[in-house]
């Protein structure tokens, strides 16, 4: 939700960017049903300010503002808002490969989830297999061509230095089959970055041998980051 865009196109007042900063705040925690005189509390104002902040903004009123702040806060995930995950990536466009492929996660769209590391990578593709099944996910830390019927799949292969032969002959394989490719590394021009345009670049704190190998962390903090991102809206959409 950007509010300084929402605010210079609207004209609002001091007053109605407390109000929106109210309702911003705790959709952000993933909260959705708002009663809006807990929002004309926090504001210190009346629910007939609030509601006529909605027909400001050119809605019937608080309830169609909410469902309309809602659609756009799960579907443009406000994710680049996070300072702790601006401090573990490398580059900036991982941002938006990170909320697309949230969004690909809730879509519901993908019979299959492949998670796929080797070696120490094997952890964190482990990890995340974990947790996606404990949401119901049929996910899996084998390759697509281990299977005999084809699904549509996404697949996540993760890789510190990008390099890994067996999973670029994977990559390699699965691309030609249109299949739902992201890639998670450290090293921004491997090979395996270069093959896929969806790819998430983690910092490992390395510098020449000298320093702690943060990447597993700093994978594993960036998985638990998406996946409650990814929880509060599956809560919601069963609630609806």
């Amino acid at each position: 939700m950007n509010i300084k865009e929402i605010a210079k196109q609207n004209n609002l007042s001091q007053t109605d960017l407390t109000i929106l900063n109210e309702i911003s705040n705790r959709m952000f925690k993933g909260y959705y049903k708002i009663p809006i005189r807990e929002i004309a509390s926090a504001s210190f104002v009346s629910t007939t300010s609030v509601i006529r902040l909605a027909k400001k903004l050119g809605y019937e009123g608080y309830s169609e503002l909410l469902y309309a702040l809602k659609i756009d806060s799960t579907t443009n995930v406000d994710y680049k808002a996070s300072d702790a995950i601006r401090s573990i990536i490398i580059e900036e466009r991982s941002l938006d490969v990170i909320d697309n492929f949230i969004r690909d996660l809730a879509s519901g769209e993908y019979e299959r989830i492949h998670v796929i590391g080797i070696g120490y990578s094997d952890y964190i593709a482990q990890y995340l297999r974990d947790k996606l099944l404990e949401l119901d996910y049929f996910s899996t830390n084998k390759s697509p061509l281990d299977f005999l019927n084809s699904r549509k799949s996404l697949i996540l292969f993760v890789s510190e230095s990008g390099e890994t032969t067996d999973l670029i002959f994977i990559e390699e394989r699965c691309k030609k089959m249109n299949y739902k490719i992201y890639a998670l590394s450290s090293t921004i021009n491997s090979t395996l970055c270069k093959h896929v345009k969806n790819h998430i670049v983690i910092k490992n704190g390395k510098k020449k041998n000298k320093a702690p190998n943060y990447f597993i962390g700093n994978s594993i903090n960036l998985i638990e980051s998406v996946l409650a991102i990814l929880e509060s809206y599956l809560k919601e959409e069963k609630d609806d």
